[in-house]
């Protein structure tokens, strides 16, 4: 035992010594009560602090990810929204799709009427599928409604730069041509024609001065000029020798343009362009076709036996094929007649049969009551006439009821078939004759009896090259480019059909939409692809493509709506299942992360109760220990009192 020291005080460093850890005891367990946390450093608990981390790590990642599948719904509600619009549209195109294919409507003024909001109805197609979120563009297959396309995924209206092309067929919305074999516009047809050049005459006996089959008539776009720029084109040029001062183009509101004869006034073409899309010198060159030539009409090869119930007399070769005069002969038909009607008519006397009584040593007369001929049409129609008496039948081409009518010439012995005229009593266009009579100086005694002809026609379709019409041509030259609308613009919009959501916290967790659907090709769509885009255009729903200028087309474009209306519908669904499964992935991310965040506290936070008893018990130890250190600093001084 140690005596009375002064150079080591033993007890005043005992005391020291346990202050120190009570102190730390008392500091490490109130930063445990302050903090809330157990474990505040590695030396807390190393390997705790690892488990927690790695826990933390996952849940912020799952958070996140849960705030990502939320961005993909609404990215997903974004799209599908602008296609219900879609939708409707569609649904609109129906309406008027049948409106049109109703016969009730003359194509001239009613169905052109309908085709002005049909078209409007595309252009709106073609900017909703350019709908964007967030800048990522889906829905127009990589080309936007003003005609930009996306380079490596990207729409950059600051860098692109087009290519040099010429205005064609596909910026012009609507091209009226007016067609010259119409009543009216044959008659400015004609006009026109003579304007063109002063030494042409279309109606002129002489071939020398028809003029060429066709004329280019060239019209540039100058947004600069004009008085109060009221006119944006003018015809700079023409082909063929025509006279451009003849011609003058009016601008019009929608951007485009008419074409008419300076004297005259004789409205030749008109044109509807977005304006958007031109800038200073496109061109539109107009190919005016001259009628000059009518139509090349169908030729017949003639007849061929193909039944005899004669009986021959005298000379044994009575009444057979050479004794017996078939001739099958074609009107000259006028061009103004030349449609696809009397094409039909002919189609459906192609392989007609012919059957005809004659009567002992005689030619057919009025006589052959039993003349007749079974058309090829799908009833199998036969035309039986009683002498010189019009008859009429009622047959459908492409939808359309034409009046035809056929008639027995007794006098010459004739079967003529035509189209009946306006009051329906009378054979207004005669198509088809047929003659059967008997060799003249055949004098042989023969019996009566029938003979049948099938009737063969070689080619039965008209010539429309030189048709009278108004045609859209490309410029000669490829240094026109289209203007760029949004020259002035900073976006940049990427376009995608391939999206990836992060909705984990692990990169397996990542979920690729490439919105793939119809794989089984279950779904009625036709000819479109089972793809995201759902523009107008041919690529897409490619209603743009469609007309409803006629009845026949307004019928086509009746099927084809339907087939646009499914792949909508199949786009749309494809966007719900993924939505639905987004939901169903936040639920399972907000349970993990639920869970995996109770877990990581029972290992990371404080014991509140336990940590209070730590607490309390250093802060008593420490008030003892620094009591004892006092007191053990007072004993040295009992050292003075030897030395007194």
């Amino acid at each position: 035992m140690a005596g009375m020291v002064v150079q080591h005080n033993m007890n005043a460093l005992n005391a020291y010594n346990r202050l120190n850890v009570n102190v730390n005891g008392l500091k490490k367990s109130s930063e445990k009560l302050s903090s809330g946390y157990r474990i505040n450093r590695a030396g807390d608990d190393a390997a705790g602090l690892a488990i927690s981390e790695k826990m933390r790590s996952q849940i912020r990642g799952l958070n996140q990810a849960k705030r990502n599948s939320q961005d993909g719904i609404s990215m997903i509600q974004t799209f599908e929204g602008a296609l219900q619009e879609s939708h409707s549209i569609l649904q609109r195109m129906k309406e008027l799709a049948a409106e049109s294919a109703n016969g009730t409507y003359d194509n001239a003024t009613d169905r052109a009427a309908i085709q002005l909001e049909f078209d409007q109805l595309n252009d709106e197609l073609n900017q909703i599928a350019d709908t964007d979120f967030n800048g990522t563009i889906v829905l127009n297959g990589g080309e936007m409604a003003d005609g930009l396309k996306a380079v490596n995924g990207e729409f950059n209206y600051k860098e692109y730069v087009r290519d040099p092309q010429q205005l064609d067929s596909s910026f012009v919305t609507v091209i009226d041509g007016q067609n010259a074999d119409d009543s009216d516009t044959a008659v400015n047809m004609d006009g026109v024609w003579a304007k063109l050049n002063t030494n042409w005459n279309r109606t002129d006996a002489s071939v020398a001065n028809d003029g060429p089959e066709s004329v280019d008539v060239e019209i540039t776009y100058d947004a600069t000029g004009g008085d109060n720029g009221t006119t944006f084109w003018k015809v700079t040029g023409a082909t063929n020798g025509a006279v451009v001062e003849n011609i003058t183009a009016t601008s019009t509101r929608n951007g485009g343009f008419t074409l008419k004869t300076t004297t005259g006034n004789i409205e030749i073409a008109k044109t509807v362009i977005d304006q958007n899309s031109l800038t200073n010198g496109d061109k539109v060159v107009l190919t005016l076709n001259n009628p000059k030539n009518s139509q090349t009409a169908a030729t017949l090869a003639g007849a061929e036996v193909s039944n005899d119930s004669m009986v021959a007399g005298v000379k044994t070769t009575a009444f057979d094929t050479d004794d017996i005069d078939i001739t099958v002969a074609v009107d000259a038909v006028a061009d103004t007649d030349a449609t696809k009607v009397t094409d039909a008519i002919y189609n459906i006397m192609d392989g007609a049969t012919f059957t005809q009584k004659i009567t002992a040593n005689t030619a057919a007369t009025d006589t052959d009551s039993s003349l007749s001929i079974k058309l090829t049409d799908d009833n199998n129609t036969e035309l039986k006439s009683a002498a010189n008496t019009v008859q009429s039948l009622e047959v459908y081409v492409d939808g359309e009821k034409v009046k035809l009518g056929y008639q027995f010439d007794g006098t010459d012995g004739t079967f003529k078939i035509g189209l009946l005229n306006a009051a329906g009593d009378a054979i207004g266009t005669n198509l088809m004759t047929i003659t059967a009579s008997k060799v003249a100086a055949d004098t042989t005694n023969d019996t009566a009896g029938t003979k049948s002809w099938t009737i063969g026609v070689e080619h039965s379709s008209f010539d429309d090259s030189n048709k009278a019409n108004v045609e859209l041509k490309e410029p000669a030259d490829a240094s026109v480019s289209h203007s760029n609308s949004f020259t002035k613009s900073e976006a940049i919009m990427t376009y995608t059909d391939n999206i990836t959501l992060q909705t984990g916290a692990r990169t397996k967790d990542s979920v690729n939409f490439t919105f793939k659907y119809n794989t089984d090709g279950s779904a009625d769509m036709g000819d479109l692809k089972a793809n995201l885009n759902c523009s107008a255009r041919a690529d897409g729903l490619n209603t743009a493509n469609l007309s409803l200028a006629s009845q026949e087309d307004a019928n086509y474009a009746i099927d084809q709506i339907d087939k646009a209306i499914n792949k909508v519908s199949m786009v749309r669904a494809s966007f719900g299942s993924i939505q639905n499964r987004l939901e169903h992935k936040i639920e399972n991310i907000t349970t993990t992360a639920e869970n995996l965040t109770e877990a990581e506290s029972t290992i990371r936070d404080t014991d509140m109760a336990s940590e209070m008893m730590n607490y309390t018990k250093f802060n008593i130890l420490q008030q003892a220990a620094q009591s004892m250190l006092a007191q053990a600093n007072q004993q040295p001084q009992g050292i003075l009192q030897l030395l007194g």
